[in-house]
Parts: structure tokens; sequence; C-alpha cells
């Protein structure tokens, strides 16, 4: 059983929660606020208020299919980019009493999560890591890749987490909240952001759009004075994908998927290659105070 549920607090009213294994491992608040384990080992930690509809965030054909295609590997050396960066600065005794809290914001299917558990168990860290996602059926798909996170079904934009508490928080292509991400990490807290660079994925807009527009947005700019820009790096690869399958499922796993006409999805149904740029900004913070 993880152990990370130290860290959480009721989303109703906002008191610690405690473990009481002896109710099946449900999680109880002061208040009487009590949640169950779900048979595949999260918590749901979303109120009927905190909802904007009634299956919020990615539905269950989403989650397989991307799912599916991580599992290819077409990411893992931008997995691999992120855990090193990460554990760069992670090394600092300070850090690792006594373990490690991280959380990992709009989590999905738990790719980079389990595979930065496995970074930092490699790397003799001791963690306690939590996964969050908006989406119930991601988080029960997480669950499948670690039986040792935290897997919660909660909102970004208000994580059932005690305040700061947490030493990193990793955002990868999610919503940022300037506010709830300062109020989650300790002082001194790392905010690691994965962001799309102006060439990622190029070659699939192409077969989208008849004009593909460049992205000027500066994604740290609502970021300061809270946070402090430690480092950045750039990402960038060419890999290939050699069935209409993948590229269907890569489609599937960004915001291009509602854009898309019918024309353009037929055209990218018949492909059978298609060579990909990618192109990722990470950006490291520190949490000032």
């Amino acid at each position: 059983m993880p152990t990370a549920s130290t860290c959480l607090c009721c989303p109703i009213c906002q008191h610690s929660l405690s473990l009481q294994e002896q109710h099946g491992e449900s999680l109880l608040c002061e208040s009487g606020h009590s949640f169950d384990r779900a048979r595949q080992g999260y918590y749901h930690l979303l109120p009927v208020q905190q909802k904007r509809s009634r299956d919020p965030g990615d539905d269950a054909a989403m989650v397989s299919g991307r799912q599916k295609f991580l599992d290819k590997g077409h990411y893992q050396p931008l997995s691999d980019s992120i855990n090193a960066l990460l554990l760069k600065h992670l090394q600092p005794k300070q850090f690792q009493q006594p373990s490690l809290q991280v959380l990992d914001c709009g989590c999905g299917e738990g790719y980079y999560s389990a595979r930065l558990e496995q970074a930092l168990k490699a790397a003799d860290l001791p963690r306690e890591l939590i996964g969050v996602d908006i989406s119930k059926h991601a988080v029960k798909a997480a669950c499948r890749r670690s039986r040792t996170i935290d897997w919660l079904v909660a909102s970004s934009r208000q994580l059932p987490v005690v305040q700061h508490t947490q030493d990193a928080l990793l955002s990868l292509f999610a919503p940022v909240s300037k506010a709830m991400f300062a109020q989650t990490l300790k002082p001194g807290g790392l905010l690691l952001l994965a962001t799309t660079g102006s060439g990622h994925l190029l070659q699939l807009r192409q077969q989208i759009y008849a004009q593909v527009r460049q992205e000027s947005h500066d994604p740290l700019a609502d970021l300061y004075p809270e946070f402090q820009l430690v480092e950045q790096q750039s990402v960038q690869y060419r890999f290939k994908l050699t069935d209409s399958e993948s590229i269907m499922q890569l489609l599937g796993m960004t915001p291009h998927q509602w854009r898309a006409d019918n024309d353009a999805r037929q055209q990218l149904q018949q492909l059978q290659q298609l060579d990909l740029d990618l192109d990722v900004n990470l950006h490291l913070l520190r949490a000032n105070g």
C-alpha cells in the first residue's frame, strides 16, 4: 500500500486524510468524510461540485489509444530527459528527509509517473509519489503501471494535498495553475513543465491544416514572481510511425483530434508511414518562499 496518502487532504473540507486500514483502506478526515479505495487501487477525490461534466477528462477509448502508443516507446527519450532533469536537481540532501514527495499533476494513464518512479528507485532515492488526473479512465489504467504510487481521481485546480508538502511537482502538457502549484510545493520545491515547441509534430499538423500556425505564448509568463527559473532544456528528435493505427493513436493524444475535419482524418487513416519531429521544451522552476 502506498504511503504518500499521509500528504492527502479532504477535497470537501481540506482537513488531513488518514488511512483507516480497519475499514478496507479507506481515507478519513476529522470531519467524517470517508473515501474508499477502489478495487483497482485508486482513490476518487473529485466531489460532484468540482465536476464540469458527468464524466470529465479523457474517455476510455482515448486512454487506451494513448497507452498503446506510449508503450511502443516513441516518447521514451522524452521521458528519460524529464527524469534526468528532475534527478539532477533532487540530489541535495535536504530533499531526502525522510523521503521525496513528488506529484504528477495531470498524470494521464501513468506512463511518465511510473517511469519516474523507476528512475528514482534506480538512483536509490526514497520517494512517495502521487499521480492525479481528472479522468477516472486514465487513473484506472495508471493503476496497472504501478501499485506503489498513490493514484487519485481529482482536479488539478483543487489538488487534495496538504499545503506545502511536495518537493517536486510535474505538469506535462497539462494546464498550469500558479496559485495551486505554489500552495502545494514546499518553499524551494521544484516545478517541472513540459510544453510543445514550434516544430512539435509539424508533419502531423501539416496533414491537418492548410496553414500551420506558430505558437507564441510564453508558458512561464504567468508563473512569476512565485517561481524562478532554474533550467530549461529543449528535447528534439525524429521518430517514425509505420502503421495507420499508430498515426491515429497519436492524433488522439493531441488537441488536434478535436480540430481535424473528416477529410483530414480520412487522409491520415490512409497513411502507412509518417516521419515526425518531437520538439518539447522542459522548464524547471523553483518555488519562492
